[in-house]
This record gives C-alpha cells, structure tokens and sequence, in this order.
C-alpha cells in the first residue's frame, strides 16, 4: 500500500460506552502528524512502502493504547521508532531501493532536481551508524521536533541530543563532500 493510499481517518474511529464513533482530537493528531511521521520513516529506511506501513501501524498502535489520552507525538515517534525496530529484527537486515524515494510526480525540471538531492542525501545517509541516522531524522524535515522531544523519543537528555545531533550534521557533511555514494 503507497503512502497515498492510506488509511482513512475513519479507519481510526474508537467507540464511548454507548457505543458511538467519536475522534476527539485524534483526527487532528492524524492529519497535522502523518506528513511528519512518514518523512521522519522515510529518512531512516530509505523505502516508500515500508514508512506508510510502519507509519500505519504506529498511528493504530498508539491509539489503541493511548487513544483517549491527549495526543503526544513523541510518544507517537517513539511507538514508531520501536515498529521500525520490531520490522528490522524480524528482517534481520536493511535494503534501499532507490526506486522507493523517486517521486513518481515529478514532471518539471526543479522537481527532478530536488527529487535527485533527496535520494542523493537518503543515500548518504544509509551510510551513518543507525542511530546517527536516526537522530538527524528525528531533527530534519518538517518533523518540527524540539531537542527536548527527541530526547523523550530516544531516551536521552536534552544535551545529549545537541552534541549527537551535531556529529551526525558532521559526519553527514563529510559522506557529501566525499561523493561518497
């Protein structure tokens, strides 16, 4: 299932005591979230369809446990970040296919472009330690997460976000310069 092809909201609905559908604010937790979560997913795996599915099964996870508390999404990401986890030790091993990353609906010169940039620096990326990759996913895009937040995510402190942020943007930088792709 591509990531447009998404569940719909719906697909997340909870029943009260008397049996009624009602959202609350999830359906808002789903829509201000999904863009985020999924370019954080495709960031760390590199592969389209894996993200929608984790991306997926971490929105129905969370609220099947959490659905009637307020909506966290470092919690969110953590529960993703764990899915991720449970996908890659089940699989025992880490693929990229560069086909996952293309844009199918690039037409335009400055969308190849930027398409090319992405698989160009996903690609550099495949080549951190997972949890340098980890990190700068967490910090890059439109994720939008405070230091604080990804330090909830990944159990570290706040310093320590900073400084391992830091030498990630580092290592990054020199796999860049180096062509190393």
């Amino acid at each position: 299932m591509s990531y447009h092809e998404t569940l719909p909201v719906e697909a997340f609905l909870t029943k009260n005591q008397a049996g009624l559908h009602y959202m609350g604010d999830i359906e808002a937790f789903y829509r201000n979230g999904k863009d985020k979560l999924f370019g954080y997913l495709v960031r760390m795996t590199a592969d389209h369809d894996l993200s929608a599915d984790v991306m997926q099964e971490s929105f129905v996870r969370y609220i099947e446990h959490y659905g009637s508390a307020p909506c966290q999404y470092p919690l969110l990401y953590r529960i993703a970040r764990n899915t991720l986890n449970d996908h890659f030790r089940r699989n025992k091993r880490f693929t990229y296919s560069e086909d996952e990353v293309a844009d199918s609906c690039a037409t335009t010169e400055e969308k190849i472009e930027s398409r090319d940039m992405f698989e160009h620096v996903v690609k550099a990326m495949q080549k951190l330690k997972p949890d340098d990759r980890e990190i700068l996913s967490l910090a890059t895009g439109d994720g939008n997460l405070s230091y604080q937040q990804i330090g909830e995510i990944t159990g570290n402190s706040e310093a320590n976000i900073k400084v391992r942020i830091h030498r990630a943007r580092v290592k990054l930088r020199e796999i860049l310069k180096k062509g190393g792709i």
